[in-house]
């Protein structure tokens, strides 16, 4: 890690202290008022202990540490003329549940009165699979956490609608430049075989959407306050192996891009930079799958270097300007998308209604490329035509491989009885062969009422999908809009993925009929790309018209319908001797470029306090006689692990370990390791905090 370390390059102070903004001169460019504009970014983070990562479905993949913390970042644009005002999030985690965007939206409806609801408020995930989960109201998300996690949703609601308030808050005149460009060597088809299904596939010169759609915020003062971008890529540089939380490839490019703009995250003003993501269904960031090169955060760190970069460059280089004299308009609707009735000029074939939910075999295989399942008999491909599925009749068979599959397994548990007599194939499916139905363990795994949303803003659209958008079916959608949309000024067009709801996958019709991993996840059928389409073709046409839209049947709300499956922590335990903070093992006198420094201290449990908007860590360097931290738990270049200790005479005792690996441009100096927690009394129940530092080292560049 030390050699990508090495390439990165630090303007000003490090992410975690506290700096002021750095504004660039005033430019003719941006000497007069166009919209008002604000961003805010707010901590996400979540249990950084024993809590299941959502992602892989894997439940032994708990959290033990950090390696970077996660993040919401918010943007408010309002149009002074009409008084009209979008939010757009992009946030680090796995995806936006219905339940988390139903939460944020009372949340500022309570602030705000009328101010902001569903239609002008549009939640999307940069979709890491190395956070906690347990978040959603519904059960699939929830299966590999072992059920809901209140502590997790709550702070993950309250972060996105802090980061909300703040943009809200820090609202002044500013313009917004557009710039668009290609970014190559950065992500692959990870089922090319389906892709090439796809008849006009050979329109394309490359497999993936290689575009970059980035927004620049500048205030009419000179103050750049944001950047926001999409590039479809899959967040899955870190593999299930992973145990640190981590924002991933989208999040460490954030960080990188926020460096160069001296970003003080304890600060409502601040620089916001945001890598949304996109229709980045099949879009993997592993030039080779699992088997590409190095560590998880090399190439976590490698991908997000080639994002931000790539940024950089549309970022100084933006010139289109989206004009207040334009448009700023939006909408939504809610669907029923089960029995929906599609068109015939959508389906390019017969009308066609939407199937009721169901999970494919396929999808429990995995994908090949970034995270298989390797279990025999169950593979990419399985349709109900060839002979890889005439044994999943098998009851015991069915239930064997369950067994071997620890996130079905344990539906299998909660459902108390075989899958398999909610297995059967339903022909509006066809030829997906059914894994599990929708509603298969008496609770529901995907919502049925889906969201659908549009933004307008001058020559720009940008589209909501609840769910994860394959390259072709995304082309295709922006391809249908941008006709659509072209009367309204419309010229540019850019799938948000991941909003709002997650339900799995939207696959073209030619991608589901082979059943790789993504027909099979794609959840309510064949037809379900032509369903979006017709319905954002009739909400194209309501915003060029200037008319409303039904705003559909109100989604559950789900909330009161929570079971608590986490146990908070009994308590935290130590020796006699010892005290909470102490080092047990501790640095080294001296260090040099490429060492790692690590100290070990006694510790309380991390679901105690999760630190929000602070940290597990600190490195300090001694400055003029005084301790100034310079780096925390969020910089990539330290981790944050915690361990249980295994010695039988102390059960509930635990340490944290403080790893930091200098980069390259550390300065030589005097340093010393710190670690902050909370511990909770076995005999009272308090809770109270504690720290611990480690001795003093020198490091020589």
């Amino acid at each position: 890690m030390n050699k990508l370390l090495n390439r990165i390059t630090r303007t000003g102070l490090v992410v975690g202290t506290t700096i002021g903004m750095l504004a660039s001169p005033l430019s003719s460019a941006y000497a007069a008022s166009s919209w008002n504009i604000g961003s805010g970014i707010y901590d996400v983070t979540g249990p950084a202990a024993d809590a299941g990562m959502v992602g892989y479905g894997d439940t032994s993949q708990t959290t033990k540490g950090i390696h970077t913390r996660l993040w919401s970042r918010a943007y408010v644009v309002e149009k002074p003329a009409s008084g009209k005002r979008l939010a757009f999030v992009s946030a680090d985690i796995q995806s936006i549940p219905q339940g988390v965007k139903q939460a944020v939206v009372a949340k500022l409806k309570s602030r705000y009165g009328n101010l902001y609801d569903d239609s002008n408020v549009m939640l999307t995930a940069t979709h890491t699979h190395v956070g906690p989960g347990g978040y959603d109201h519904y059960v699939l998300l929830n299966l590999s956490a072992l059920g809901y996690d209140e502590l997790n949703f709550d702070v993950i609601v309250d972060g996105i609608y802090q980061s909300i308030v703040r943009a809200t808050d820090t609202l002044a005149p500013g313009s917004i430049k557009f710039n668009r460009g290609d970014l190559l060597d950065t992500s692959y088809n990870r089922n090319p075989v389906p892709y090439a299904q796809n008849p006009d596939a050979a329109n394309y010169e490359h497999t993936t959407n290689k575009s970059m759609s980035l927004l620049k915020f500048v205030r009419d003062d000179g103050t750049e306050i944001g950047m926001l971008n999409w590039f479809p890529v899959h967040a899955v540089s870190n593999d299930q192996s992973q145990r640190l939380i981590s924002s991933d490839n989208k999040g460490i490019a954030s960080q990188l891009f926020e460096r160069d703009h001296n970003a003080d995250y304890s600060q409502a003003l601040t620089f916001v930079a945001a890598f949304a993501n996109s229709n980045e269904g099949d879009v993997s960031p592993n030039s080779n799958g699992q088997n590409t090169p190095g560590t998880n955060h090399e190439k976590a760190i490698a991908s997000g270097q080639k994002q931000y970069a790539k940024a950089r460059s549309l970022y100084d280089s933006a010139s289109i300007s989206l004009s207040s004299a334009g448009n700023l308009d939006y909408r939504h609707q809610y669907v029923d998308f089960p029995g929906y009735q599609v068109g015939s000029e959508f389906t390019g074939n017969s009308a066609a209604t939407i199937c009721d939910g169901a999970i494919g075999w396929s999808m429990v295989a995995g994908s090949d490329w970034d995270g298989p399942t390797n279990m025999e008999g169950i593979f990419e491909g399985m349709t109900v035509d060839n002979e890889g599925t005439a044994w999943n009749k098998d009851a015991s068979l069915y239930d064997s491989y369950l067994g071997k599959y620890a996130l079905f397994g344990w539906m299998n548990l909660f459902s108390g009885s075989s899958l398999l007599a909610n297995a059967e194939d339903d022909p509006c499916q066809y030829p997906k062969p059914t894994f599990v139905n929708r509603e298969a363990i008496g609770a529901e795994l995907y919502t049925t009422t889906l969201p659908f949303q549009m933004f307008i803003l001058d020559s720009l659209a940008i589209v909501s999908v609840p769910g994860e958008m394959t390259t072709m079916a995304g082309r295709r959608l922006e391809a249908h809009l941008l006709g659509e949309l072209a009367p309204m000024g419309v010229d540019k067009i850019v799938i948000a993925g991941l909003a709002n709801a997650y339900t799995g996958y939207i696959t073209t019709p030619e991608e589901y009929s082979l059943q790789y991993y993504e027909g099979g996840h794609t959840i309510y059928g064949a037809n379900t790309l032509a369903g979006y389409t017709q319905i954002y073709h009739n909400m194209a046409n309501a915003l060029v018209s200037g008319s409303a839209v039904d705003a559909g049947p109100t989604p559950k709300d789900l909330s009161d319908d929570q079971i608590i499956t986490k146990i908070g922590v009994v308590y935290d335990d130590k020796r006699l001797w010892e005290s909470f903070g102490q080092v047990t093992k501790d640095t080294n006198n001296s260090y040099s470029y490429g060492d790692t420094i690590m100290a070990e201290f006694r510790s309380g449990h991390p679901r105690n306090n999760l630190k929000t908007m602070d940290t597990f860590l600190k490195v300090q360097k001694k400055v003029n006689g005084s301790w100034e931290t310079i780096l925390t738990d969020n910089d990539i270049e330290t981790e944050f692990k915690w361990i249980r200790d295994t010695d039988a005479d102390c059960l509930a005792c635990s340490n944290a370990r403080v790893y930091w690996t200098p980069s390259a441009d550390t300065p030589s100096g005097t340093y010393r390791l710190k670690h902050q927690g909370h511990w909770k009394s076995g005999w009272t129940g308090n809770i109270s905090s504690y720290s611990g530092t480690s001795d003093s080292f020198t490091y020589n560049k």
